[in-house]
């Protein structure tokens, strides 16, 4: 097993991913077909469950895409049930400690590098026993940091062995330092931001956010961030629908509207 988004960002690489939060399989391969690095699928704030996900990753199986997946909590037994079933990264939500990070990674890992109990039924299926010899160093382990706990406890959870990448969700981020939802230009903000890409240049290891827009992302990727999510299925079908019916209700400005026939 080759972890393509792993390996753009040890080589420094930025990669951009999308963001699932529909359990269609017909919109996991639409999204696999497009040319994204990643694809997060989200047991915790998405609309799926682990039932969904033995149909959605078999759905974008053989296309040259990761797939991550979002666990609800920082629980060997969800970590090791979305990695038996085909995922090749898990993003482990409120990692607030070090030993919040190590229990993580632990359970990534098989031993003696973790604990992972083994029984890879996805990737065993494809691989055989050849997903045993390189899922210690393929499976990314990704902790988000979402807390003035966490934030407080940067630099000991990104230099944690183990711990590939360091993920910020903004939202909560900006709950956790006391701000208001959104207010990302806060000096305060920004700071905690500075300080989570310091520790991950530190550790030598990837950081990544979590982008409502593809402004965003590119924002997050000019600043230092090696990976970013472009957007979720639903702000892109919400865009699309909207540019859509704009156009064909003739509301965009004269001089924008062309002849198609």
């Amino acid at each position: 097993m080759i972890n393509q988004a792993l390996q753009h960002w040890r080589a420094g690489e930025a990669s951009l991913g999308a963001w699932s939060n529909l359990p269609d399989i017909h919109l996991a391969e639409t999204l696999a077909r497009m040319g994204f690095d990643w694809i997060c699928f989200d047991l915790q704030h998405g609309l799926m469950d682990y039932g969904d996900l033995t149909r959605l990753l078999p759905a974008i199986c053989g296309q040259p895409v990761t797939p991550l997946i979002r666990v609800a909590a920082n629980q060997p037994e969800q970590i090791g049930k979305v990695l038996d079933a085909g995922a090749h990264g898990v993003i482990v939500p409120m990692v607030n400690s070090a030993e919040d990070a190590r229990r993580a990674a632990s359970a990534c890992r098989y031993p003696p590098a973790g604990t992972r109990s083994c029984g890879p039924l996805r990737d065993a299926m494809i691989e055989g026993f050849n997903y045993l010899a390189t899922a210690n160093e393929q499976i990314a382990c990704i902790a988000m940091i979402e807390t003035d706990e966490g934030l407080a406890n940067v630099e000991a959870i990104a230099a944690t062995e183990g711990v590939d990448a360091l993920f910020v969700g903004p939202m909560d981020l900006c709950y956790g330092l006391g701000l208001a939802p959104g207010d990302f230009e806060n000096p305060v903000f920004t700071a905690a931001i500075e300080r989570i890409l310091a520790a991950t240049r530190s550790a030598g290891i990837a950081a990544g956010m979590f982008g409502y827009t593809a402004e965003m992302a590119h924002m997050a990727i000019n600043n230092g961030f090696a990976f970013a999510s472009a957007g979720t299925d639903i702000s892109f079908f919400r865009s699309g629908a909207q540019q859509a019916l704009t156009t064909a209700s003739g509301e965009q400005n004269d001089n924008q509207k062309k002849a198609v026939y």
